[in-house]
């Protein structure tokens, strides 16, 4: 059994908690709130904007997630909770020498907006302040003499997450060319990927600096959409949707992530939206 200490206990930080937790290991959940995280886990109120709140963090620990979402879509907000708190919560637990340290990034630190492959070798350059910030927390964990490791997700979906299906529902249209790729992983394999990446720690097998975390096919904003609609039938007429400009529009690659052996539950859109909208009695 090992002691966890999850920073950031929202939808992938709490399910990850609580799997965790299951699975019998001593887990923490640090989160702004004081609402329970899961039986079992033990919760520690604090902000990781404020290192005062974080001095109950310097206790034994084996792993580090750092999960935390910004509160606002503001360059000020992700600096903030991203690289600055991320530095905060590295030095809160520094004395206590864990295995590792793993920080929950994304995808949107690639500028490749083209329909390129990209994979944990590919340039970052990002321009939006979104990519910049999450880019230099990233650069803050692999500069830190802590072992960490980052895991970049692509756009997560799952439970609660509806948007795309949302969007499918009232007609949302994509032009098939030129065609925008788009990239997802399901909820449930975000915790299967960190849950396996967190063992490997743990059994100090080794682990990369950075893994990307995507499902098995990239696919077209047109093909997701229109899949979408003949899955649902009863929709709105098609509108075209003046956000596709803005879309990030590139493939990516899990070899990596694939060579230490994970499976995916959901390797593709069709498997995990298929049975959200069964769920939701949409099909």
């Amino acid at each position: 059994m090992a002691r966890i200490l999850i920073v950031g206990a929202g939808d992938i930080g709490g399910t990850l908690a609580n799997h965790l937790q299951q699975q019998g290991h001593d887990v923490v959940a640090v989160r702004r709130s004081d609402k329970p995280v899961g039986e079992g886990v033990t919760l520690i109120q604090a902000d990781v904007a404020e290192p005062d709140t974080l001095t109950a963090l310097a206790q034994p620990v084996d792993i580090v997630v750092y999960s935390v979402a910004s509160p606002e879509f503001s360059k000020e907000g992700y600096h903030t909770f991203y690289y600055k708190g991320l530095r905060n919560v590295l030095k809160a637990v520094r004395g206590q020498s864990p295995k590792r340290v793993f920080f929950v990034s994304s995808s949107s630190v690639y500028h490749q907006m083209d329909g390129e492959w990209v994979d944990e070798s590919s340039a970052t350059e990002p321009t939006s302040f979104a990519g910049k910030e999450m880019l230099a927390a990233e650069q803050a964990l692999q500069k830190d003499k802590l072992p960490g490791t980052v895991v970049r997700f692509t756009g997560i979906y799952g439970p609660g997450r509806n948007r795309m299906i949302e969007q499918a529902r009232h007609g949302g249209h994509c032009d098939p060319e030129p065609p925008v790729w788009t990239n997802r992983i399901h909820r449930d394999d975000c915790i299967g990927v960190l849950s396996m990446l967190i063992q490997r720690a743990l059994d100090d097998q080794p682990l990369d600096d950075v893994y990307l975390a995507t499902d098995d096919e990239p696919a077209t904003l047109f093909d997701v959409l229109e899949w979408m609609k003949d899955r649902i039938g009863d929709v709105d007429p098609d509108h075209d949707m003046p956000e596709v400009t803005r879309r990030a529009n590139r493939r990516c690659c899990n070899k990596r992530l694939k060579s230490l052996g994970y499976e995916f539950r959901y390797a593709n859109y069709r498997d995990g939206y298929d049975e959200l909208l069964t769920a939701m009695g949409l099909i």
